[in-house]
Protein backbone atom coordinates (compact mmCIF):
# COMPACT_ATOMS: atom_id res chain seq x y z
CA UNK A 1 0.00 0.00 0.00
CA UNK A 2 3.10 2.20 1.07
CA UNK A 3 4.55 1.46 -2.53
CA UNK A 4 1.15 2.40 -4.34
CA UNK A 5 1.06 5.65 -2.59
CA UNK A 6 4.81 6.42 -3.35
CA UNK A 7 4.04 6.21 -6.94
CA UNK A 8 0.71 8.07 -7.05
CA UNK A 9 2.48 10.50 -5.73
CA UNK A 10 5.52 10.44 -7.87
CA UNK A 11 3.22 10.06 -10.60
CA UNK A 12 0.99 13.41 -9.35
CA UNK A 13 4.40 14.88 -9.08
CA UNK A 14 6.07 14.61 -12.23
CA UNK A 15 2.46 15.06 -13.86
CA UNK A 16 2.52 18.76 -12.01
CA UNK A 17 6.25 18.98 -13.11
CA UNK A 18 5.92 18.58 -16.89
CA UNK A 19 2.89 20.77 -16.78
CA UNK A 20 4.63 23.86 -14.79
CA UNK A 21 7.89 23.35 -17.26
CA UNK A 22 5.51 22.65 -20.33
CA UNK A 23 4.04 26.36 -19.59
CA UNK A 24 7.12 28.07 -18.96
CA UNK A 25 9.03 26.26 -21.36
CA UNK A 26 6.86 27.20 -24.48
CA UNK A 27 7.29 30.84 -25.75
CA UNK A 28 3.64 30.73 -26.97
CA UNK A 29 3.11 34.31 -26.74
CA UNK A 30 1.78 37.16 -29.16
CA UNK A 31 4.00 40.07 -30.34
CA UNK A 32 3.65 42.64 -32.35
CA UNK A 33 5.75 44.33 -35.20
CA UNK A 34 5.70 48.54 -35.47
CA UNK A 35 5.50 49.01 -39.28
CA UNK A 36 6.16 52.75 -39.47
CA UNK A 37 9.95 51.91 -37.57
CA UNK A 38 9.99 48.75 -39.65
CA UNK A 39 9.68 50.34 -42.47
CA UNK A 40 12.06 53.09 -41.59
CA UNK A 41 14.61 51.24 -40.80
CA UNK A 42 14.64 48.02 -42.64
CA UNK A 43 17.48 48.86 -45.17
CA UNK A 44 15.63 47.70 -48.11
CA UNK A 45 12.55 49.49 -47.56
CA UNK A 46 14.72 52.77 -47.12
CA UNK A 47 15.95 52.57 -50.76
CA UNK A 48 12.94 52.32 -52.27
CA UNK A 49 11.49 55.04 -50.23
CA UNK A 50 15.03 57.20 -51.54
CA UNK A 51 14.69 55.86 -55.26
CA UNK A 52 10.79 56.81 -55.11
CA UNK A 53 11.81 60.32 -53.92
CA UNK A 54 14.46 60.99 -56.59
CA UNK A 55 11.87 59.99 -59.07
CA UNK A 56 9.19 62.43 -57.41
CA UNK A 57 11.75 65.26 -57.85
CA UNK A 58 12.05 64.26 -61.24
CA UNK A 59 8.47 65.17 -61.72
CA UNK A 60 8.43 68.21 -59.43
CA UNK A 61 11.16 70.18 -61.79
CA UNK A 62 8.01 70.16 -64.59
CA UNK A 63 5.38 70.70 -62.62
CA UNK A 64 7.10 73.61 -61.17
CA UNK A 65 7.44 74.66 -65.18
CA UNK A 66 4.15 74.02 -65.73
CA UNK A 67 3.35 76.39 -62.88
CA UNK A 68 5.62 78.89 -64.27
CA UNK A 69 4.04 79.03 -67.56
CA UNK A 70 0.33 80.00 -65.36
CA UNK A 71 1.54 82.48 -63.54
CA UNK A 72 3.25 84.10 -66.57
CA UNK A 73 0.09 83.88 -68.58
CA UNK A 74 -1.87 85.62 -65.66
CA UNK A 75 0.75 88.08 -65.39
CA UNK A 76 0.46 88.80 -69.07
CA UNK A 77 -2.93 88.99 -68.87
CA UNK A 78 -3.00 91.20 -65.88
CA UNK A 79 -1.13 93.80 -67.97
CA UNK A 80 -2.52 94.01 -71.37
CA UNK A 81 -6.03 92.30 -70.02
CA UNK A 82 -7.29 95.41 -70.16
CA UNK A 83 -6.29 97.06 -73.49
CA UNK A 84 -7.63 94.16 -75.51
CA UNK A 85 -10.86 93.64 -77.17
CA UNK A 86 -13.74 91.17 -76.20
CA UNK A 87 -11.97 87.93 -78.56
CA UNK A 88 -8.71 88.93 -77.00
CA UNK A 89 -9.38 88.51 -73.60
CA UNK A 90 -11.14 85.47 -74.22
CA UNK A 91 -8.30 83.93 -76.08
CA UNK A 92 -6.18 84.86 -72.96
CA UNK A 93 -8.65 83.34 -70.86
CA UNK A 94 -8.70 79.85 -72.46
CA UNK A 95 -4.73 79.96 -72.62
CA UNK A 96 -4.92 80.14 -69.10
CA UNK A 97 -7.65 77.61 -68.34
CA UNK A 98 -5.59 75.22 -70.36
CA UNK A 99 -2.71 75.59 -69.53
CA UNK A 100 -4.45 74.76 -65.66
CA UNK A 101 -6.20 72.02 -66.78
CA UNK A 102 -2.87 70.56 -68.46
CA UNK A 103 -1.31 71.48 -64.92
CA UNK A 104 -4.24 69.34 -63.04
CA UNK A 105 -3.94 66.23 -66.19
CA UNK A 106 -0.34 65.86 -65.59
CA UNK A 107 -0.37 66.08 -61.75
CA UNK A 108 -2.68 63.43 -62.13
CA UNK A 109 -0.78 61.08 -64.03
CA UNK A 110 2.09 61.82 -61.92
CA UNK A 111 0.19 60.97 -58.87
CA UNK A 112 -1.06 57.57 -60.45
CA UNK A 113 2.29 56.67 -62.07
CA UNK A 114 3.95 56.78 -58.45
CA UNK A 115 1.58 55.42 -56.61
CA UNK A 116 1.99 52.06 -59.26
CA UNK A 117 5.50 52.06 -58.88
CA UNK A 118 5.55 52.72 -55.21
CA UNK A 119 2.98 49.21 -54.74
CA UNK A 120 5.10 47.72 -57.65
CA UNK A 121 8.81 48.69 -55.61
CA UNK A 122 7.01 47.50 -52.02
CA UNK A 123 5.45 44.63 -52.89
CA UNK A 124 8.81 43.10 -53.05
CA UNK A 125 9.93 44.41 -49.56
CA UNK A 126 6.65 43.26 -48.08
CA UNK A 127 6.73 39.59 -49.58
CA UNK A 128 10.39 39.41 -47.92
CA UNK A 129 9.06 40.79 -44.71
CA UNK A 130 6.36 39.39 -44.17
CA UNK A 131 7.51 35.97 -45.23
CA UNK A 132 10.70 36.35 -42.54
CA UNK A 133 7.89 37.10 -40.21
CA UNK A 134 6.24 33.84 -40.61
CA UNK A 135 10.01 31.95 -40.63
CA UNK A 136 10.69 34.00 -37.24
CA UNK A 137 7.84 33.69 -35.50
CA UNK A 138 8.12 29.57 -36.36
CA UNK A 139 11.40 29.79 -35.12
CA UNK A 140 11.03 31.58 -31.68
CA UNK A 141 7.71 30.05 -30.86
CA UNK A 142 4.96 32.44 -31.08
CA UNK A 143 1.65 32.00 -31.55
CA UNK A 144 1.22 35.16 -33.01
CA UNK A 145 2.81 38.47 -34.70
CA UNK A 146 0.51 41.32 -35.27
CA UNK A 147 1.17 44.35 -37.31
CA UNK A 148 1.06 47.50 -35.55
CA UNK A 149 0.85 50.73 -37.58
CA UNK A 150 -0.10 54.30 -37.12
CA UNK A 151 -3.52 54.03 -37.54
CA UNK A 152 -2.99 52.84 -34.28
CA UNK A 153 -4.31 48.94 -34.12
CA UNK A 154 -3.07 48.17 -31.17
CA UNK A 155 -4.32 50.01 -28.09
CA UNK A 156 -2.21 48.81 -25.50
CA UNK A 157 0.73 45.93 -25.08
CA UNK A 158 2.75 44.35 -22.10
CA UNK A 159 6.11 45.83 -22.35
CA UNK A 160 8.51 42.97 -23.96
CA UNK A 161 6.01 42.42 -26.85
CA UNK A 162 7.38 44.89 -29.83
CA UNK A 163 9.46 42.93 -31.44
CA UNK A 164 10.77 45.44 -33.95
CA UNK A 165 14.06 46.27 -33.40
CA UNK A 166 14.64 42.39 -33.09
CA UNK A 167 12.93 42.34 -36.89
CA UNK A 168 15.34 44.65 -38.60
CA UNK A 169 18.56 43.78 -36.91
CA UNK A 170 17.61 40.15 -38.65
CA UNK A 171 16.22 41.98 -41.76
CA UNK A 172 19.27 43.88 -42.45
CA UNK A 173 21.21 41.35 -41.43
CA UNK A 174 20.04 39.38 -44.37
CA UNK A 175 21.46 40.94 -46.87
Amino acid sequence: MKLNNTLLYSVVFLALILGIWNLVGKRDEIVYVDTAKLFQEYSEAVKVNKKLGEEAKKYEGNIDTLMQEIQGALKDYEKIGAKLDASGRAKQEHLITEKQAELQRYQAVVKEKLEKQRNEEFSGVVTTINAFLKEYGKRKGYRMILIANPAGTIAYAKDGTDITEEIIKELNAKK
